[in-house]
């Protein structure tokens, strides 16, 4: 009997025959079907790192297959990101991203990729601000005093930045506080930092967990963080808003996403699985000892629409400060 009239005898019998989807069916059967790979678009160290090697081999004991976390770092993570971008949509090349990644492209005349175009979020993990930190042997404790000394020394300070969306808000802190301080650029979070240590550079934010070990050995010094409202992880540390930065606020928001296409099973398959490993009490005390606030939300849904919000906010901050797209 062909499918035409089988169709036909459903029809007269009013039922009705479902076809599948092709799109709706890809994937799910034999994924995943090979190992996975976890990039990372910055190099070793940074908090998306940690979190990519926490997750691995928990997923890996998931799926059954291994899972490769590949550091993939430059550009302001734009290279990372644009090679998970442009790679097969079946589920097998993953992007652990930060909002850095989301809002560097804004920054380009002609960008590689776009977020929300040629990126399909899976689920944001986790959420922090940016820890501002000086030079140990700078004379200031706090943003109040730091603010007051660029003042009192034009032109004299540094900041070190990782070049794209870094650079934003460092100049979006400058305007704010009402301060002249140059920007050096490094390559890596690790570069930078070593930067500030050296003295070759005097301030620089960065991710609370990147910089822990500096802090409490001395060799850096807290200046505040970077959201509105303090850390529920640490509420002894002020705001850089607290300090004399009036509505400076840079959140950083760290999710997996996969390239554009990758079929529907394929992302809630991994949306739910990686909602069960990074929500139970070992994974919530991971993430809140290094200085980051627990997203609640795992939709795939939320994540795409808080992506969308921040690459609008970072296009109205560029318009404002006038910023020169290269």
């Amino acid at each position: 009997m062909t499918m035409a009239k089988a169709a036909a005898i459903l029809i007269a019998l009013g039922l009705s025959m479902s076809v599948p989807d092709p799109a709706s069916t890809q994937g799910t059967g034999a994924y995943p079907s090979k190992p996975i790979t976890i990039v990372v678009p910055f190099p070793p160290g940074a908090s998306t790192d940690l979190m990519a090697r926490y997750i691995a081999p928990k997923l890996r004991e998931v799926l059954g297959q291994p899972v490769i976390v590949e550091n993939k770092g430059g550009a302001g993570g734009m290279l990372g990101a644009a090679h998970v971008a442009k790679a097969a949509a079946d589920g097998h090349t993953l992007l652990l991203a930060s909002s850095t990644v989301h809002n560097s492209p804004l920054l380009q005349k002609n960008p590689t990729y776009d977020s929300n175009r040629d990126l399909t979020p899976i689920i944001a993990i986790m959420s922090h601000p940016f820890a501002l930190v000086a030079n140990s042997a700078l004379p200031v404790k706090n943003t109040g005093e730091l603010i007051a000394y660029a003042k009192q020394n034009p032109g004299k300070l540094n900041f070190a930045t990782l070049g794209g969306f870094n650079d934003i808000f460092c100049e979006a802190f400058k305007k704010a506080a009402g301060v002249d301080i140059h920007l050096v650029h490094y390559r890596g979070a690790a570069e930078n930092t070593i930067g500030v240590i050296r003295g070759d550079a005097h301030l620089t934010f960065n991710g609370y967990a990147f910089v822990q070990a500096q802090l409490n050995a001395g060799q850096l010094r807290m200046m505040g963080f970077t959201s509105l409202q303090r850390s529920k992880a640490l509420l002894d540390i002020p705001t850089v808003a607290e300090g004399g930065a009036p509505g400076f606020e840079v959140i950083n928001v760290v999710g997996i996403l996969a390239p554009a296409g990758t079929p529907k099973p394929i992302i809630d398959k991994l949306n739910t699985d990686i909602a069960r490993i990074v929500s139970t009490p070992e994974a919530k005390e991971f993430i809140t000892t290094r200085g980051n606030d627990i997203v609640e939300n795992r939709s795939p849904g939320f994540y795409a629409a808080k992506i969308k919000r921040e690459t609008d906010r970072t296009q109205r901050i560029i318009a404002e400060i006038g910023y020169q797209k290269k």
